[in-house]
C-alpha cells in the first residue's frame, strides 16, 4: 500500500512555505519602500495608517480648495479694484458736468461717457473666473446684473439674494469668503429700494442729470456717488481680509500635510538597511533549505510498490 507524505516531510513543506512568504513580503518591502502594502502585512498598524491616510487625503482637498478660492478672491479683489477706477472716472465726469458754464449739449455727452461706464460697471458685475461668476455667490453660474437703461436703476436684478460663498479651513473654521453683486454694487434698504451708498443707482442718476441738464439732479447724485465709492472701499477691505485669512489657512493647511506625510512615512516606511540584512537571511535560508531537501534520499514510486509487495 503506497504510504502519504510523511509527518517531517508534511513539516518541510509548511515551514518552506512560511519562510517563501516572508521572504516574498521583505522583497515587496523592499521595491516598494512600504512596510504595510496590504492588511494582512501589520494588522495592528493598519488602522492608525489608514487614519493617518485619510487625514492627508482630507487636508489635501481642503489645500485644492483654499488655492481655488484664492483664485476667484484675487480675481474678484483686481474687478472691484477696476471698479473703483470706473467711478473715479464718472465722479470726474459728474464734476466736469456740475460746473454752471457748461452748455446742455456738453452734458449730454458727458451723459453718454457715464452711461459707457455704467455699462461697464455691470460687466464687471459679471466676472468670471474658470467659468464661475465670483459675484453671483450660491448662483454662480449665472451673473446677478444687466444693463437696463429704463431701470430706476439702470440695471435688472437676474439673482435674488444669493448666499455668500464660505469655505472650511484644516481646523474645521468656515469663513465667508465672497460678497455678492447685489452686497456691492446694488446695495438696498430694507424695503428694496437703492440704498444711499447704491453704486448702480448712483452712477445712473449722474448719467440721468446730465442727460437732463439738472444741476441740482447732478449735485446729489455725486453726493451719493461719493457714498458709493466709500461703501466700494469697504468692499475691497473685505477682500483684502479675506485674502489674508485665505493665506493663513493656507499655511495651516500645509503644517498639517507635513504633519500628516512625515506620519505616515514613519508608520510605512521601509527601513531600507533593516529590511537588505533581513531579506539576505531570508534568501540565505531559503536557499539552504531547498538545499537540504534535495540531498535527502528520494522515495521513488517503484520503491514504495516494493516494499509493499
Amino acid at each position: 500500500m503506497i504510504q502519504g507524505i510523511g509527518a517531517n516531510t508534511q513539516e518541510f513543506l509548511a515551514n518552506l512555505q512560511i519562510l517563501t512568504q516572508e521572504t516574498q513580503t521583505t522583497e515587496e518591502q523592499v521595491s516598494s519602500g512600504r512596510t504595510i502594502n496590504q492588511p494582512s502585512d501589520d494588522p495592528g498598524e493598519l488602522g492608525d495608517v489608514l487614519q493617518l491616510e485619510s487625514d492627508l487625503g482630507n487636508v489635501n482637498q481642503v489645500s485644492q480648495n483654499l488655492s481655488q478660492i484664492t483664485s476667484q478672491v484675487n480675481t474678484a479683489e483686481s474687478a472691484l479694484e477696476t471698479v473703483t477706477s470706473v467711478l473715479d472716472q464718472v465722479s470726474s465726469l459728474g464734476e466736469q458736468g456740475a460746473n454752471s458754464n457748461v452748455t446742455a449739449s456738453v452734458r449730454s455727452g458727458l451723459s453718454q461717457q457715464v452711461e459707457q461706464a455704467l455699462s461697464q460697471l455691470v460687466s464687471l458685475s459679471q466676472t468670471q473666473y474658470d467659468g464661475q461668476y465670483v459675484f453671483s455667490g450660491s448662483d454662480a453660474n449665472q451673473p446677478s446684473y444687466q444693463l437696463d437703461l429704463n431701470s430706476p436703476t439702470g440695471v435688472d436684478q437676474l439673482i435674488a439674494n444669493p448666499q455668500t460663498n464660505l469655505i472650511q479651513d484644516a481646523t474645521g473654521t468656515t469663513f465667508a469668503v465672497s460678497q455678492t453683486a447685489q452686497q456691492i454694487f446694488d446695495d438696498q434698504n430694507p424695503d428694496g429700494s437703492p440704498a444711499a451708498d447704491n453704486i448702480f443707482a448712483a452712477v445712473n442718476n449722474v448719467r440721468l442729470a446730465l442727460a437732463n441738464n439738472d444741476e441740482t439732479g447732478l449735485t446729489n447724485a455725486l453726493s451719493s456717488l461719493q457714498s458709493a465709492q466709500t461703501h466700494l472701499a469697504e468692499s475691497l477691505q473685505f477682500y483684502g481680509g479675506v485674502q489674508d485669512q485665505l493665506s493663513n489657512a493656507t499655511s495651516v493647511a500645509q503644517k498639517f500635510q507635513l504633519e500628516y506625510q512625515s506620519g505616515l512615512t514613519q508608520a510605512t516606511s521601509t527601513d531600507m538597511a533593516t529590511a537588505a540584512i533581513t531579506l539576505t537571511q531570508e534568501q540565505t535560508s531559503l536557499q539552504a533549505s531547498l538545499q537540504m531537501e534535495s540531498s535527502l534520499p528520494k522515495t521513488t514510486l517503484f520503491d514504495l510498490l516494493q516494499g509493499g509487495s
